[in-house]
Formats: C-alpha cells, sequence, structure tokens
C-alpha cells in the first residue's frame, strides 16, 4: 500500500499536479481577495461572493483530474506524453493480435457437413451452432416431409466438444445408426433424421489451422445447406478430414 502511493505521489508530482493546483489556488484567492474590494463598488451582494468562492473551490478536484490527464504549460493544454506512448503501445498490441471475424476460428472449432444429390457430394462448414430440418429458419434444410421443422440441433459445448440433440422430432435422429436424444460427435460421423432419410456425413474440425483451411476451402458461399437427396446417403469412404468438393 505503501509502495502504491509513493509511486502515485512521484506520478502525481511528474504530471505536474501539485503545481498546476497549487497556481489554482492562489489564482482562486487572488481574485477572491480582488472581489472583496470591487463588491461594493457593484453592490454585490456577500453571498454572491461566498458562492462564488465555494464553487471556485469545488472546482478543485476537476483541475486536478485535468492537471492528471492533460499536460498543462507554455505550449497549451495538452495530453500527457505518456499517455499518449502507453495508448500508441496498447493500440500496437491490439493491432498485432490476430483477428477472428464472425466466429471463423472459435474455440469448437467448426463442422463440415456432406451430403450427395443428383449434382454431386455438396458440403458446407458451420463454426457456430446450427439446426437441421425443414424450417425456413434451419441452417441445413431438408425438403422431406419425414423430416421436422425442427429436427434436431448441432451446438458445442462449454468444452468446446461439439453435440447433437434431437429436438423432438416425428421421426427422431440417428447417429450411426443408433437413435439418439443427445450424442457426443466424434472426428467424423453418419447423422441421419429417420431411419429411412437420407444420410449426412458430419465431421468435426479442431480450431486453429485446420478451421481456417477448410474455411478457405469452403469459400463464402451460402450459410444455409439446402439438402435435396435421395435415401442412398453418402458414401462413408469419402472425405477422412480433409474438404474436397
Amino acid at each position: 500500500m505503501a509502495d502504491r502511493l509513493t509511486g502515485w505521489l512521484q506520478e502525481a508530482r511528474r504530471r505536474r499536479v501539485f503545481r498546476t493546483a497549487g497556481v489554482y489556488l492562489v489564482a482562486v484567492w487572488g481574485v477572491s481577495q480582488g472581489a472583496v474590494e470591487l463588491a461594493p463598488l457593484f453592490g454585490a451582494p456577500d453571498w454572491a461572493l461566498r458562492a462564488g468562492l465555494i464553487g471556485a473551490v469545488a472546482l478543485l478536484p476537476v483541475v486536478v483530474v485535468l492537471a492528471w490527464m492533460f499536460d498543462i504549460g507554455r505550449r497549451g493544454i495538452v495530453r500527457d506524453p505518456e499517455d499518449v506512448r502507453r495508448q500508441q503501445e496498447a493500440d500496437e498490441a491490439l493491432a498485432a493480435m490476430p483477428t477472428v471475424l464472425g466466429g471463423e476460428e472459435g474455440g469448437a472449432g467448426a463442422v463440415v457437413v456432406r451430403w450427395g444429390d443428383g449434382q454431386g457430394d455438396r458440403y458446407a462448414v458451420f463454426t457456430e451452432a446450427f439446426s437441421l430440418g425443414r424450417g425456413p429458419d434451419c441452417r441445413v434444410r431438408f425438403y422431406d416431409p419425414l423430416v421436422s421443422r425442427q429436427h434436431a440441433r448441432v451446438f458445442p459445448d462449454e468444452q468446446g466438444v461439439w453435440r447433437i440433440e434431437d429436438l423432438q422430432s416425428r421421426n427422431g435422429t440417428l447417429v450411426d445408426g443408433l437413435r439418439i436424444e443427445h450424442a457426443t460427435l466424434d472426428r467424423a460421423c453418419e447423422v441421419r433424421l429417420n431411419e429411412a432419410g437420407p444420410a449426412l456425413r458430419l465431421e468435426c474440425v479442431p480450431p486453429g489451422a485446420d478451421t481456417r483451411r477448410a474455411l478457405a476451402t469452403a469459400g463464402p458461399g451460402t450459410t444455409v445447406a439446402h439438402v435435396r437427396l435421395a435415401p442412398t446417403g453418402l458414401d462413408r469412404s469419402r472425405g477422412s478430414g480433409t474438404l474436397d468438393g
């Protein structure tokens, strides 16, 4: 505590806080003395003098704060050079930090969703929680009457592990052939939104370079995967963790 107080006093002395406060108080005292002499000439009441003096003294903390923040001298009122230097260092450190836009490289990494249709194999990359179903707000949208509007949800838990849960769907959610309510996604697994429905291949991508590579390979594209496919599914031998489109 003593060291902190000593450091504060030294910093206040460097910033000339005491000198500025002293000059202000001397100026207030001189103005007040002059006001006492001149007040009778203008018929100013005593309470006005007292109010002015009290107001000037009350402004002392404001003067101290300004003296701490700014260098008041012959150059006028300028920002304290040390504060400017520290701010520049903070800005440079912030600029040097890696920037993550739109959750592109979250702590949970990403999930690659693969499926096939009459035009070939397709995929989409997600770095945030997403829903699967027929509803217009689902980011993996099926065109299948056996799929519920809000059928299932894929999301990262607090530990950054990707999980899938069935949203009380009509025909259930299967992961690698097993019907689930909640399940942890492995590195790669097959998901069906009903026993006879089309298969999706979900691949968990670790955060960092792998996620950046997946996003770069996927390109900007659309944020919604429109799944129109036959129930034959996707060849499970494809996509062993690399994006081949």
